[in-house]
């Protein structure tokens, strides 16, 4: 049985956390590029003060990049300001037990400042606004991720004395959908399951996938915000699975550029108010509604100005630079076809949706989500029109048949910062900090000098 109880009051969580026997909570909130970030606490503590009050942490969490080095020329902090307090304030919603770690529960923080008025940079409060607009129009969006990932044998640390040169996939070939290749991962996607059905979530499927250790897993469907909690739960839930069993989970998009890519699919629709599904057509199931084709419409055609979210790491283009990749590198839509970026899945019933295919596994689910759906509501609220669907191999699409998606990081971040819609979407200072986020990495990759680079140069030059 799950043991999360969609909790909401102090008391609920008392009897919860002492039902579970729980002493430790971790307690976080993600930041821009998708790490879950936070501090641990004992249970009592948890109760008698952070559940109620919150936890201070340094707003740092928004000045430094993956690897903790501080981001210079931002406006939201800097060594100027000190990098003051904000606060993580728990929602108890999303407390769960972390059934791998005995007597360890888990609980997803919104941000504040410390007036408490919402933080604005904050990945979930983008997404909680974003399906507040959804519902101030009459809609219930809903969401589910997809992520691929690579399995390598041994830990990070040894692969960081290798230089990270010999990585050693958990397989040696790929064969998707193979049954036979479980058998080297079958106690790690045995305890996923398992576990993440205990913590109140379920994995639909997991999935042997194309490259040589690498796999798939299906979320179900929830509500948009509980999907992307979902989605960074049970990330962190394979990553910590894999180093328990003597492996390491890799979700960048293109860890060797001779594999195949690893992606993070979004599936979305809208329901109304009461819970009735909107996309499915009643009068040709074949088709989405006309609500659902508009909705599409806007997120095609503001995909390309998306690309920072939707592919947001220098990797992330290395997974789309290839035709025929299994990796959407256009504005096209189809219907049930996978070489196009917005695949139309029509039913008769709940299941009509649209499979966003663009982002990778390297994604912020939350920014993915909230961008997704803010493109899509554009559509409806303009009454777009999706055209017609690409029939046949979209990875072949000339410029004029589907807008071609940005093709670095760098385009990207110029596409994302000079459009006037997602300076309306996203507001002035996250679009500010975020581009600034992003040239940031360009900088830092442009500083390397890479194995290529020796390979290509060294003797020759």
């Amino acid at each position: 049985m799950p043991t999360n109880a969609n909790i909401s009051s102090i008391e609920e969580a008392k009897a919860f956390l002492e039902k579970h026997n729980i002493d430790t909570i971790r307690v976080g909130a993600v930041d821009l590029d998708g790490l879950w970030r936070g501090k641990q606490f004992g249970a009592e503590y948890f109760l008698n003060s952070v559940v109620e009050n919150g936890t201070n942490i340094a707003n740092v969490l928004f000045g430094w990049d993956v690897e903790d080095e501080v981001v210079e020329g931002l406006a939201y902090t800097n060594w100027e300001t000190g990098y003051p307090d904000i606060k993580l304030i728990p929602d108890l919603t999303t407390l769960r037990l972390i059934p791998w770690e005995p007597r360890v529960a888990s609980v997803i923080c919104e941000m504040v400042e410390m007036d408490m008025t919402p933080v604005v940079l904050s990945p979930r409060n983008i997404l909680r606004k974003a399906v507040e607009k959804a519902n101030a129009m009459g809609y219930q969006p809903k969401a589910a991720y997809e992520f691929e990932f690579y399995l390598f044998e041994g830990s990070i640390a040894d692969m960081a004395e290798g230089d990270y040169r010999t990585l050693r996939p958990a397989r040696r070939a790929g064969h998707t959908y193979s049954m036979l290749h479980y058998a080297t991962s079958d106690d790690l996607f045995g305890q996923l399951r398992r576990y993440i059905q205990e913590a109140g979530l379920t994995i639909e499927a997991t999935i042997s996938e194309h490259g040589p250790g690498q796999f798939e897993f299906n979320l179900e469907y929830d509500d948009a915000l509980a999907a992307a909690d979902g989605a960074l739960f049970a990330k962190y839930a394979v990553k910590e699975l894999a180093t328990q069993n003597g492996m390491t989970a890799c979700f960048m998009a293109k860890p060797n550029a001779a594999w195949s890519g690893s992606s993070g699919h979004m599936h979305m629709s809208l329901s109304d108010m009461d819970g009735n599904p909107l996309f499915n057509n009643a009068e040709d199931p074949l088709m989405l509604s006309d609500l659902g084709l508009s909705f599409l419409a806007g997120m095609k055609e503001n995909s390309r100005i998306m690309s920072a979210i939707y592919q947001p790491n220098v990797n992330s283009y290395k997974r789309t630079m290839n035709v025929g990749a299994w990796a959407a590198a256009n504005s096209s839509w189809g219907i049930d076809n996978r070489t196009v970026s917005f695949r139309a899945i029509p039913s008769k019933g709940p299941a009509a949706r649209i499979e966003n295919r663009i982002p990778g596994a390297d994604t912020n689910p939350y920014l993915v989500i909230a961008a997704s759906l803010l493109c899509g509501l554009k559509g409806v609220e303009t009454g777009m029109d999706a055209g017609e669907p690409f029939k046949g191999n979209a990875y072949r699409a000339t410029p004029e048949q589907a807008t071609p998606l940005a093709s670095s990081l760098e385009e990207a971040a110029h596409l994302f910062a000079d459009s006037p819609m997602v300076r309306e979407l996203f507001g002035e200072e996250f679009v500010d900090h975020y581009v600034r986020m992003k040239r940031w990495e360009l900088l830092r990759m442009n500083s390397k000098v890479t194995d290529w680079e020796l390979n290509r140069y060294l003797e020759v030059i």
